[in-house]
């Protein structure tokens, strides 16, 4: 409903339903029952099926507000990101702390930007590549230093990253150990897309590697 509205304010003529699923990706039946919605809530929409409908001068979205608890929550989620060495999440974090800020009434902004900044050091590996990667479904091709200090070529199946405090973890299917293995972004020395995929596996390499996780905790706590 956020998307219509924005949609709407982006343009000054009316749009039709079938003009508006195609921009957002839905169906024309989405479309009536959202736009219905909007106008029971007292949006200002005004057109018909068949005709195309307009958002009326003058609607404002209303002033995003937070409880002091859920400033502190979002303040703690968003100073937490710069530790992981993410310059692509650091960024999106601070953008999204100033648009709060911003909305917040001006004895509330103090609040929101007395979080410090500090990202660790950069890895040589950047998250963004992983994380489109992932996305993607494609093949990484690593080379790896383990905590004795040997070195490998790895080719992985890249399924997830996990954001610690301290370190930032690539999951993946390990070609060479033919097994699930986690690697600290700090370790790894290198990594490319080669080429290939594994289009389509994704969900089910993740669902077995939870499975995996679920075993080794049980193992662990008996």
């Amino acid at each position: 409903m956020l998307e219509l509205i924005a949609l709407f304010r982006a343009h000054r003529r009316a749009l039709t339903a079938a003009e508006i699923a195609e921009r957002l990706g839905a169906s024309r039946r989405t479309i009536y029952r959202d736009i219905a919605g909007l106008q029971a809530m007292g949006v200002p929409i005004d057109g018909a099926a068949g005709l195309g409908y307009v958002l009326r001068p003058g609607f404002d979205l209303p002033p995003l507000n937070f409880t002091p608890e859920e400033i502190e929550a979002i303040i703690v989620g968003l100073a937490l990101l710069p530790r992981t060495g993410d310059k692509g999440l650091v960024a999106a974090a601070q953008s999204v702390a100033a648009k709060i800020e911003a909305a917040q009434p001006a004895r509330k902004r103090a609040d929101v930007g007395a979080s410090g900044w500090h990202a660790m050091p950069p890895a040589r590996t950047e998250p963004a590549l992983l994380r489109r990667a992932i996305r993607e479904e494609r093949r990484l091709a690593i080379a790896y230093r383990d905590g004795a200090g040997q070195l490998t070529h790895r080719a992985v199946l890249p399924i997830a990253l996990i954001y610690y405090v301290d370190a930032v973890i690539l999951a993946g299917w390990c070609e060479l150990r033919e097994d699930f293995r986690h690697f600290r972004l700090d370790r790894i020395e290198d990594c490319v897309l080669p080429g290939g995929g594994f289009a389509g596996r994704g969900e089910a390499l993740r669902a077995q590697w939870n499975v995996a996780l679920a075993r080794e905790a049980e193992t662990c706590g008996s």
